[in-house]
C-alpha cells in the first residue's frame, strides 16, 4: 500500500512541509540541506509515492493541463486535429481535457467556466458565436490562449486558420474546369466566419461567372433528424443542377445518403466537399475535395500556446496554413 507525505515524514522524522516541499522541487528554495533532499527523494522513490494530482498542482501551482475546445470531438476534423494536439503536448508532459460545443454558445460558455476552476494552463478554442466575452474573460485570467479554425474578430487572439475565402474558390474553380455550369452550395445556417467565408466565395464566383446562386442552408441542431429530407426536398426542385459544393464533410456524406440512387453505384453528377473523410477516397466515383492540414494545424496551435506558457502572454499573432485541392 502506497505511504502517505504524513507517514514518510514519520519515517524519516522530518515534518510533512519539509516533504512536500522536497517532492515539488522547492528544496534549495526552502534551504533545506542536499542531503536531507537526497534522503527523502530516496525513500520516496524506494516506497513508490506519487503525488495527488489536486495535492500537486496547489503545490506547484500547475496543474500540467490544456484546455481544447472544438465543436464536435467525434467527427472527422476535430477528431483527428485532437489526437495530434494531445500527442504533442504528451511529449511535454502536459494533459489535454478536452470538450465539444455542440455549436451551442452556452455550452461552451460553461465548459469554459469549468476549465478556469480546473486551472487548465492554455486554452485552444474553435468558438461558437457570441463567445466575444467569454474569450476576453479567459485572458483576463491571464490564461494563455488560441483560437483556431475560425475567430471572433471582435477578440484579439492568436488565431490559427486556413484562407476560406482563396480554398473555396478552388473549389468552384475546380467544378467548372469539369464542366459544371450551373452547381449548388450546401451550407449550415451559421454566423460562424469560416461558413460565411466559404458561403461568400461561392457567391462571388457566381457574380463573376452570371451563374445563378443555388444555396441550401440547412439548420446544424436538426441535421440528424431533418437534414436528409431538407436536402432531398431542395435538390428536386433544381431543374438544371449539374454539381454540388460542400461547405464541409459531414454535409457531403449527408448528401450521398440523400441523393445516391438506390438502384445504381454512383450519383448524376459531381460532389465535392469542403474536408476531406476517409470515404471519399474509395466511393465510385471518388470525391474530390479542399483538404485541410490538420497535422500543420495542430503543431502550430501547440507551439504558439507552449511558447505563451513558457514565456508569458504575448501580441496577438494571425498564422494562415495552406489548403490542398485534392482532384479525384
Amino acid at each position: 500500500m502506497a505511504k502517505s507525505i504524513k507517514e514518510i515524514a514519520q519515517e524519516l522524522n522530518v515534518s510533512k512541509s519539509t516533504v512536500s516541499l522536497v517532492i515539488n522541487h522547492k528544496a534549495e528554495r526552502a534551504r533545506i540541506s542536499k542531503g536531507l533532499e537526497s534522503r527523502v527523494l530516496a525513500y520516496v522513490e524506494k516506497v513508490g509515492y506519487k503525488p495527488n494530482a489536486l495535492a500537486k498542482s496547489l503545490a506547484t501551482g500547475r496543474s500540467n493541463t490544456i484546455g481544447l475546445i472544438v465543436e464536435n470531438i467525434g467527427d472527422s476534423f476535430f477528431g483527428p486535429f485532437a489526437l495530434y494536439v494531445e500527442e504533442l503536448f504528451r511529449k511535454k508532459g502536459y494533459h489535454v481535457l478536452y470538450s465539444s460545443t455542440l455549436g451551442d454558445s452556452q455550452n461552451a460558455r460553461d465548459i469554459i467556466d469549468s476549465m478556469l476552476e480546473k486551472k487548465v494552463e492554455g486554452i485552444i478554442l474553435a468558438p461558437t458565436v457570441d463567445l466575444e466575452a467569454y474569450q476576453r474573460k479567459i485572458l483576463e485570467h491571464r490564461v494563455p490562449l488560441v483560437v483556431f479554425d475560425r475567430n471572433s474578430p471582435e477578440v484579439e487572439t492568436h488565431y490559427v486558420h486556413i484562407d476560406n475565402d482563396v480554398s473555396a474558390k478552388k473549389a468552384c474553380d475546380h467544378l467548372k474546369s469539369i464542366g459544371c455550369q450551373d452547381f449548388g452550395l450546401v451550407t449550415i445556417g451559421s454566423d460562424q466566419p469560416q461558413m460565411l467565408a466559404r458561403k461568400g466565395a461561392y457567391l462571388d464566383f457566381c457574380d463573376t461567372y452570371g451563374m445563378e446562386p443555388r444555396i441550401l442552408q440547412l439548420p446544424y441542431q436538426a441535421l440528424k433528424k431533418k437534414g436528409t429530407h431538407m436536402l432531398k426536398n431542395w435538390a428536386a426542385k433544381q431543374a438544371g443542377l449539374d454539381g454540388l459544393f460542400f461547405t464541409t464533410n459531414y454535409l457531403c456524406i449527408l448528401g450521398l445518403k440523400a441523393l445516391r440512387p438506390a438502384d445504381e453505384n454512383h450519383y448524376s453528377f459531381p460532389m465535392l466537399s469542403f474536408d476531406d473523410h476517409e470515404l471519399f477516397d474509395i466511393l465510385n466515383p471518388k470525391i474530390s475535395c479542399i483538404q485541410q492540414p490538420l497535422e500543420p494545424l495542430a503543431k502550430t496551435c501547440v507551439k504558439v500556446l507552449l511558447k505563451e506558457i513558457e514565456q508569458g502572454i504575448s501580441k496577438p499573432k494571425e498564422y494562415l496554413i495552406a489548403t490542398k485541392l485534392i482532384k479525384r
